[in-house]
């Protein structure tokens, strides 16, 4: 029995495959490592692919293939503590611990530093960082 999916959910995959691909990162990065690797372009171009492109390629198709509704299901194959402590510190690690800090941190970098002066310390960027989440958290 064959399922037929529907064609606006292939948009949607597509457009967050893209988007899991090809994020700021993957803008910005390429053309910097470029740039600083001088010589070994070659070398530091394969090693993006490989980290930048390959890995996640790989886990996204790991996924595909196994058959499991959701990643805490995919990683019990291993153990079922490992299946818990491991989606644990993944969304931690997504989330919380690096994402939204850094959020805060480049709006700060992009949007306020270079219009303060030098010699404040970190108190500007703590008092932004209050600001910008209080607002995030008001218009979600």
């Amino acid at each position: 029995m064959t399922n037929k999916v529907p064609f606006s959910f292939i948009v949607v995959i597509g457009l967050m495959l893209f988007a899991l691909f090809f994020g700021a990162g993957n803008l910005i990065f390429p053309a910097m490592l470029g740039q600083s690797a001088g010589e070994n372009v070659w070398i530091a171009n394969a090693g993006f692919l490989v980290t930048g492109v390959g890995l996640p390629l790989l886990g996204v198709l790991a996924f595909g293939f196994s058959g499991k509704d959701d990643l805490q299901s995919l990683a019990s194959r291993a153990h079922p503590v490992f299946g818990i402590v491991f989606t644990t510190v993944l969304y931690l690690a997504i989330g919380p611990l690096f994402a939204i800090p850094r959020t805060g941190n480049v709006s700060y970098e992009i949007g306020l530093k270079p219009f303060m002066p030098e010699g404040l310390g970190s108190t500007p960027l703590i008092l932004f960082t209050i600001v910008f989440f209080s607002i995030t958290c008001f218009f979600r």
